[in-house]
């Protein structure tokens, strides 16, 4: 398994609170991930809330979103590890479809370290 984790610029891997992942699987599929903690969504809904966005903060959505109790890749893994254990992972995170390249070529599941 290895686990592509999108941080930006200013997060920092022990503190990250909200950020997206590549889940490359041994059986060569891909999937996706949303990472947050509840502190994160809370902090967006008083954002939108003060800029309008979402009706005012009235809600939060994220498709393949995942929930963690801390912030930081390592409990983000261990949440990855718990959902691929229990099967889970399979209906939470969303399936990328790493077709043929434009040669016709299928693409790497997994990016070379």
């Amino acid at each position: 398994m290895v686990v592509q984790f999108m941080l930006g610029g200013e997060d920092a891997s022990d503190t990250v609170d909200n950020v997206d992942a590549h889940i490359y699987l041994p059986d060569g599929t891909h999937r996706y991930a949303t990472f947050f903690t509840t502190e994160a969504i809370n902090a967006l809904l008083r954002k939108w809330a003060r800029t309008g966005e979402t009706g005012g903060g009235r809600y939060f959505w994220c498709s393949d979103q995942v929930v963690v109790p801390r912030p930081g890749v390592p409990a983000m893994m261990e949440a990855v590890t718990e959902m691929i254990r229990s099967g889970d992972i399979t209906f939470m995170c969303g399936l990328v479809d790493d077709g043929p390249d434009e040669e016709g070529q299928s693409e790497d599941p997994a990016p070379s370290a």
